[in-house]
């Protein structure tokens, strides 16, 4: 990232299909098994984090932007990683130099959908970025605008490994349907954290701290014995506030019956 001068930070910024599954306990830390925290209690970190101010200045058509043409975009940007911890550094190739770059996290906040975190003008042919420890886990976009307006969006995942929390949610699919079950998850109040699935497949993520696993669509996903809930298709179609009552009711029930019986059964890991 170009330097600290040329980066606007918001005040907020320090506050707070089958997978092959690494074996538990692999991880470092891991030892003992941590108590699962209960799927929502009102007050959790993901919670603290949507009471932060909101911004919808990420979309194309604000600051008289406009969007690429797909077939031969005026910029795009191409992320080293799907996924990121704090403390690690992320480095997003930029197809054209001279680019603003602003990131932003995908959340509720009171219905505004996302909170700006950064702003880097500037941007050369590679855009590094080294993740905050205040960052909390969530699905994140990097907005790329040319100084000519055209507007391009990159997505990325913020895990937090060492934090056990009632759901992990495993981000795949397309931007948008994933954008659209997170603000749903973080208007619930949930304690969620995040990942992707090559996240647990590598062995970056251990599925037995959460009390659920949370995906799109009913296709399963093996997480080594941990409880999985399929979100449903019109969660990744709709917005939160459209999402049928009878299904997000249904959806909900599920996830605490999933983390009831995790918490309920832990089981307790001897240390060598």
């Amino acid at each position: 990232m170009s330097e600290l001068s040329r980066r606007t930070v918001l005040r907020g910024l320090g506050a707070g299909a089958g997978v092959a599954v690494a074996a538990p306990g692999a991880l470092a830390g891991t030892a003992e098994a941590a108590p699962v925290p209960p799927a929502r209690n009102g007050d959790n970190p993901v919670v603290r984090e949507n009471g932060a101010p909101g911004s919808g200045r990420w979309a194309v058509g604000c600051a008289e932007t406009r969007g690429v043409d797909p077939a031969r975009p005026q910029i795009a940007g191409r992320p080293d990683r799907d996924s990121v911890a704090p403390g690690e550094t992320l480095r997003l190739h930029v197809s054209r130099a001279g680019a603003t770059v602003s990131v932003y996290r995908v959340g509720h906040y009171g219905g505004v959908r996302a909170r700006h975190l950064l702003t880097d003008t500037g941007a050369g042919a590679v855009w590094t970025l080294k993740v905050p420890d205040a960052w909390v886990s969530g699905l994140f976009l990097a907005v790329l605008t040319t100084p000519d307006g055209y507007r391009a969006h990159v997505r990325f995942v913020v895990r937090e490994p060492a934090r056990a929390s009632g759901v992990l949610h495993l981000v795949s699919g397309k931007a948008g349907a994933e954008a659209s079950v997170v603000r749903w998850l973080e208007e619930e109040g949930y304690d969620v954290t995040y990942a992707t699935v090559g996240d647990v497949r590598e062995g970056r993520v251990d599925p037995s701290r959460y009390g659920v696993l949370t995906h799109i669509g009913s296709r399963p996903v093996a997480a080594g014995g941990a409880r999985t809930v399929a979100l449903p298709r019109p969660f990744a179609l709709s917005e939160p506030g459209r999402i049928e009552e009878a299904a997000r009711r249904t959806a909900s029930e599920e996830i605490e019956r999933a983390v009831s019986r995790s918490r309920s059964r832990r089981p307790r890991r001897s240390t060598p």
